[in-house]
């Protein structure tokens, strides 16, 4: 079996926003859209309204066709608008949209200030929903090889726990891509895009889709410990849950799916698997949210934390070595503090130079 490396300490481990972890600039907005069409008459270029743009996608066939994305990322009330204004250009074109199962919208949900607490709330919730979720984007997006979900492509949460485990120094694969949530655009963009939805001809319908999404988008901070996601379902039962998590969205979900009661039971008893191995993947009452200002001499936060001695448990060669069994008890949680700031302003050590992180490869096993 291969040696396996995991940080392991007593101590509370501070940890970084997503976008510090992949030292990216701030973006402001929470949404971004893509909208892949195939028709005729649709608008280019030169007519395409702010705040789209139009891009070419060769994977796109018929007499005319295009991607329409957003600009920049906006906030959850600023996509009707959005929309409406792409829509009047097609109608003042008098744009035909045909129903292909080439094409599908694809929302970015902006992570970038998120921690990892939040990040495995939000993982937990949707992969707990997911089935339910694609059968209401469409048919023939269910085992679709574009968006495939958790169940179908399980190495997806694989990933994801391990990167959680890892404080967020765990690669995650241009492989992943096609998942219906895609990890690796984290990496590219510090979002989470959503690949599920079908190509739609009707505007709400898209609407709506981004609705569900801000209602657990918005709903992962109040999630301070991941593992209360699952403890909460188990606490209320299934469909008690449903209802609870989704709010005003769930009876939007209930009427777009063919689901009985029991079918719903039964697909969130499968997604909560998922979810538990993400949500109970670390002792999050360890985890500690760490704010650091920007740093004058442009070190990577990743170096700051680890020179301050905070982040991965150190030994003498660097790394705990070693299987790790994680039992976690709900019993008496700690939820993580107020997020602490830090100022690096020590001089930098041209000795003790940045660490290659993209060689640092950690397995964990159970």
């Amino acid at each position: 079996m291969a040696e396996v490396f995991i940080p392991k300490s007593n101590k509370p481990k501070q940890g970084l926003n997503l976008a510090l972890l992949f030292n990216k600039k701030e973006v402001k907005g929470e949404v971004g859209i893509e909208i892949e069409v195939e028709g005729s008459k649709l608008p280019h270029e030169d007519s395409t309204p702010s705040p789209w743009a139009y891009h070419v996608d060769g994977s796109l066939r018929g007499h005319d066709n295009g991607e329409y994305v957003l600009a920049k990322p906006l906030k959850f009330s600023e996509i009707p608008n959005a929309l409406d204004k792409l829509w009047e250009v097609f109608k003042e074109k008098k744009s035909k949209l045909d129903d292909s199962n080439r094409t599908s919208v694809h929302v970015h949900l902006n992570c970038q200030l998120w921690y990892l607490n939040r990040l495995a709330a939000f993982l937990g919730m949707y992969y707990t929903l997911e089935e339910c979720l694609t059968e209401w984007c469409g048919e023939h997006r269910v085992g679709n090889l574009f968006c495939l979900r958790g169940i179908d492509a399980p190495g997806t949460v694989t990933t994801l726990r391990r990167f959680i485990q890892a404080d967020g120094e765990y690669p995650i694969s241009e492989q992943l891509h096609y998942a219906g949530l895609n990890p690796n655009a984290l990496k590219k963009f510090g979002s989470l895009e959503v690949r599920t939805l079908r190509g739609c001809s009707d505007p709400k319908v898209i609407e709506q889709w981004v609705g569900i999404l801000e209602r657990l988008y918005k709903l992962s901070a109040d999630f301070e410990d991941p593992r209360e996601v699952c403890t909460m379902i188990s606490g209320m039962g299934t469909l008690a849950w449903f209802e609870a998590i989704l709010g005003d969205k769930a009876s939007v979900v209930r009427n777009g799916i063919n689901f009985t009661d029991h079918d719903i039971d039964a697909s969130l008893k499968t997604g909560i698997r998922l979810a538990q191995d993400l949500c109970y993947c670390r002792d999050w009452s360890m985890y500690k949210p760490f704010e650091m200002k920007p740093d004058p001499f442009n070190r990577s936060a990743k170096y700051l934390l680890k020179k301050m001695g905070g982040g991965t448990a150190e030994s003498s060669n660097g790394l705990v070595s070693g299987a790790y069994n994680v039992a976690v008890s709900t019993d008496n949680m700690v939820p993580p503090s107020t997020p602490q700031e830090f100022y690096a302003g020590e001089e930098y050590d041209e000795e003790d130079e940045e660490p290659d992180y993209d060689d640092l490869e950690i397995d964990v096993e159970f």
